[in-house]
């Protein structure tokens, strides 16, 4: 059995001219993803590693995560592959993933996000929000077969 789960970054700030690779998060998403973080603190414990997009938001949004869930970054990757916003790049990265894991997080960006636990899951999840996340649990156990997954889905407004 494989798990993965999609975090989408929290809440960016606009008010910094700079490319979109480099916008921070905004002091509402450091607030939410701490929120979303220590609530569920035992469930995201369960994850082996935390992939996450390089792109400054998401790559912020993991950090905080990272810290408040394992108190260090060891299990914290940087993958280039996820600064997309195209979800058949996503695809082809999770089926890709190393067998050795069966429990990861991806840290990245809509709407690849919500299109690619979409083509993952077996009925319509919801779109994901910022700092939501949805977990897809997979009766496969090689990430290059999974399919028609069974989601749990968080977001910050519950």
């Amino acid at each position: 059995m494989k798990k993965l789960l999609l975090l989408r970054h929290a809440k960016s700030s606009w008010e910094y001219s700079v490319e979109d690779y480099d916008r921070p998060l905004s002091q509402k998403g450091i607030n939410d993803i701490n929120d979303v973080s220590l609530k569920n603190i035992n469930f995201f414990k369960k994850f082996q590693i935390v992939l996450t997009s390089p792109a400054n938001r998401a790559f912020h949004t993991s950090t905080i995560l990272s810290r408040n869930i394992f108190v260090n970054y060891e299990r914290l990757r940087v993958v280039d592959e996820l600064y997309s916003f195209n979800y058949k790049n996503i695809i082809d990265y999770v089926y890709k993933l190393n067998n050795s894991f069966s429990n990861v997080v991806l840290v990245g960006h809509n709407p690849a996000f919500s299109l690619a636990a979409e083509y993952f899951s077996k009925k319509k999840p919801p779109e994901l929000k910022t700092s939501d996340w949805i977990m897809l649990e997979f009766k496969q156990n090689d990430w290059s077969k999974v399919s028609e997954g069974i989601f749990t889905y968080e977001s910050k407004k519950n």
